[in-house]
Formats: C-alpha cells, sequence, structure tokens
C-alpha cells in the first residue's frame, strides 16, 4: 500500500541491499561423469569487491565498492538520484544506513527522496536479496584470478535482467 502511494506521486519504488563477493573459491553444485573424481583448481586469494544494488521494478542499478560505510552509500545515493529522479527506496539497518551524512543527505533531497527501513533481521522481506544468488552462481565453480575478472562476470550477470529474479508481488503492484 506505501509502495502504491509512492508510485502514484511519481516515486520509483526500490529495494536496496550490499554484497561481498571475493576470490577465494566459491564452490557450487555442478554435474560430473559417476564414479569419477571431480578436481576444481583453486589459487585462493583474500581480495574482495562489494557490491552496492538497487532493484526497482524494472531495473538494477549497481556499484563496486571498496568498503560499505556513509560514505559509499550517500554517493550510490546521489547516483540513483540522477538517474531515477524521485525516489522511494527500502533499505535494511545495516550501521551505514545510519548517521550524519545521510542526515545532510536527506536534508537536501527532502522533496526527491525517501528511506524506508525494513523490520530488523527480516531479508526475506528484501526482494534483492534473491539478486546476489544468480551472480554467485555465475563466479563458482571457477578459477579467477583478479578482481578486474571477478567484476566482468558480475557484471555480465547484474545486466542481464533474465537473469534476475523478479519483484515480489507486495511491492509491484
Amino acid at each position: 500500500m506505501l509502495a502504491r502511494y509512492y508510485r502514484k506521486t511519481g516515486f520509483v519504488v526500490a529495494c536496496q541491499d550490499e554484497a561481498t563477493f571475493g576470490l577465494l573459491p566459491n564452490i557450487v553444485r555442478g554435474w560430473a561423469r559417476k564414479g569419477s573424481k571431480p578436481v576444481m583448481m583453486q589459487h585462493p586469494q583474500h581480495k574482495y569487491t562489494n557490491v552496492m544494488g538497487a532493484r526497482s521494478k524494472r531495473a538494477f542499478v549497481f556499484v563496486f565498492c571498496k568498503k560499505k560505510n556513509q560514505r559509499t552509500f550517500v554517493a550510490f545515493l546521489t547516483k540513483l538520484c540522477r538517474r531515477w529522479g524521485r525516489v522511494c527506496l527500502f533499505i535494511d539497518s545495516a550501521p551505514w544506513h545510519k548517521g550524519e551524512l545521510l542526515r545532510k543527505f536527506l536534508s537536501t533531497h527532502r522533496k526527491t527522496f525517501r528511506l524506508i527501513r525494513f523490520p530488523k533481521y527480516s531479508p526475506e522481506l528484501n526482494p534483492i536479496e534473491s539478486c546476489w544468488k544468480p551472480a554467485r552462481e555465475e563466479v563458482g565453480n571457477r578459477l579467477i584470478h583478479s578482481l578486474a575478472t571477478l567484476k566482468y562476470h558480475l557484471k555480465s550477470v547484474f545486466e542481464n535482467q533474465t537473469l534476475l529474479p523478479k519483484m515480489f508481488k507486495y511491492l509491484s503492484d
């Protein structure tokens, strides 16, 4: 009902979340010949990238960032404002979703930006959570040597709308 109200007033309704992807081996289910012993090559490195994403009914906007903090979150919100204009964004209660930088951003974008928080400890309500699964499957069972290659594979999944799940019905009415 709240999403419908904001949509009628010209806001783009979207959900936001973050995920971390690294160069550590990601083993997923696969196929092998019966009786064989499949081997996965590994080159583990403790390098990673974070992805901040927002999913609306028709689009998925994402950025890669090194850290998840208020500064990167506000930069991501600025990108959403430039892309969508008026935004009603559903967020979780992560620590970087609170603070002085965010308050300043919201006070300067009072007419064009609304933040609504999901209840604490309820990731099942956030439809963007299911957008990370196809990306994890894409990089699973692969030998990836660099962050640039990892970002290339992630970008190919995030830009392909057919691979990403649809929004939950309660946000797309």
